[in-house]
């Protein structure tokens, strides 16, 4: 297993990969078309991360609530008109 992150202000994308117990390298073979470098950038609020991106995410974390997160924090539609879910 990779080396854990010691970095504080962890982001969600970031907090739900290590929760699963996943290194980047390990996340991305579970995805389709995401490497790990560039999950690595959406971590580090470098790039953002596309729906297609946080459809992989979500189901490769095991975290439906990835795809709410991201409609209504990152979406400018779904930031006016869609709720956030708390899980």
């Amino acid at each position: 297993m990779g080396k854990q992150s010691t970095r504080e202000n962890k982001n969600i994308f970031q907090k739900c990969r290590e929760a699963q117990g996943l290194t980047r390298e390990k996340a991305s073979e579970n995805m389709v078309g995401v490497s790990a470098s560039r999950i690595e950038k959406i971590e580090y609020d470098l790039q953002e991360p596309t729906p297609y991106d946080i459809i992989q995410m979500a189901d490769c974390y095991k975290r439906p609530d990835l795809c709410n997160y991201y409609c209504s924090h990152k979406c400018l539609i779904g930031d006016r008109y869609v709720p956030e879910v708390e899980v």
